[in-house]
């Protein structure tokens, strides 16, 4: 009898695999973060509060200690697959679709940090189950998982509870949309005003967002070779007007300076040096499609520049003091971008061959 293996039995096995990566050979060259602190947590231990740390040395130090310090993993991986494995599945992808969208997947940091006890495995998890529900929103799907969308949020609100205003206003603008039947001049409005909403929610909280920038320095030690001084936030504001460079740094991860300093920096530069170029190739392609049609979905358009800046805004004051750390936090969110783009990318080219027929 032939044993046939599958294209998500075989990404399932890739994150075996960077599991031992991760455990066995990355700490030769860098630190795990927390994770083991996580693993050697007193077992049975949990004391019901909002901090996210807490439920992380309960699940590690409880795992660990009934499956030991390497299985323990197996949760994490499980539910950092089922991460991508729900959403994705939304998408009815050929053969060779998925391919790409499971490749994109399974770079060398996004398959350590989510294949270990970490936060980022978690991310992934809740990330997916509130992207499930996103799709189904944007599809007009009649049938919607409410429980899964509830249980995301709540793991969201005790993880990254900053990533749920980009969460909420992408949901209102899709449910406008949906709801009111814009078409296309009125989504330009109803974007425009998602824009304005959101500056003003910056603008009543600007002295808490502030007092956090000055506060996030004191959370990392210049004794870690990585950590960069902050010659960033010197004024008051400057965490907005340094915004669109740090969301970039933050993104990116290690500069070119340090790329050429230290192994593990190059990889990871090279990594998202590739990620860069196949984002900037895909947004030419459909900018070159909306000329060549003399159409542009804003509408599409809106839902995805909405939540990426929203994230890309809460990730970079925790990314730009140090590239290891925006790298890793990246990974919470990195799937949550790639196939939420990959479903709109996807959905215009299918449009507009449809009406080249």
């Amino acid at each position: 009898m032939k044993l046939r293996i599958n294209i998500w039995q075989i990404y399932f096995l890739t994150k075996i695999i960077y599991m031992f990566i991760a455990l066995f050979v990355v700490p030769q060259f860098s630190s795990l973060g927390d994770t083991g602190r996580y693993l050697n947590a007193k077992p049975f231990y949990f004391v019901w509060s909002s901090s996210s740390s807490d439920l992380m040395d309960f699940l590690g130090g409880t795992f660990s200690y009934l499956f030991g310090k390497i299985f323990a993993n197996i949760l994490f991986i499980l539910i950092s697959f089922y991460g991508v494995y729900y959403p994705i599945k939304k998408l009815k992808l050929e053969k060779k679709q998925l391919i790409l969208v499971l490749t994109l997947l399974s770079f060398p940091s996004f398959g350590i940090w989510t294949s270990i006890v970490t936060k980022e495995a978690f991310a992934v998890f809740y990330m997916g189950l509130i992207l499930g529900y996103l799709i189904d929103l944007i599809k007009g799907n009649l049938k919607k998982n409410y429980l899964f969308l509830f249980v995301g949020l709540f793991l969201c609100w005790i993880f990254k509870p900053q990533y749920l205003v980009g969460i909420l206003v992408t949901i209102v603008f899709i449910y406008l949309h949906n709801i009111l039947k814009l078409k296309q001049e009125q989504n330009l409005l109803s974007f425009i005003l998602m824009i304005i909403g959101s500056l003003i929610f910056l603008y009543i909280f600007r002295n808490e967002i502030n007092n956090l920038a000055f506060e996030i320095p004191r959370h990392f030690s210049m004794d870690s070779e990585s950590t960069r001084p902050n010659d960033i936030w010197i004024y008051k504001n400057d965490i907005f007007w340094k915004a669109p460079y740090g969301m970039i740094v933050s993104f990116f991860g290690p500069t070119i300076d340090e790329a050429s300093s230290k192994l593990i920096h190059l990889i990871v530069f090279i990594e998202s040096l590739i990620i860069m170029i196949i984002f900037l190739f895909a947004v030419i392609n459909l900018f070159l499609i909306s000329l060549a049609t003399g159409k542009f979905n804003i509408y599409y358009f809106g839902i995805f520049f909405i939540i990426l800046n929203w994230i890309l805004f809460v990730h970079y004051p925790m990314g730009i003091l140090n590239p290891g750390s925006a790298i890793r936090y990246r990974q919470g969110f990195y799937s949550f971008l790639v196939i939420l783009f990959y479903f709109l990318y996807r959905d215009i080219l299918k449009r507009v061959f449809e009406l080249k027929k």
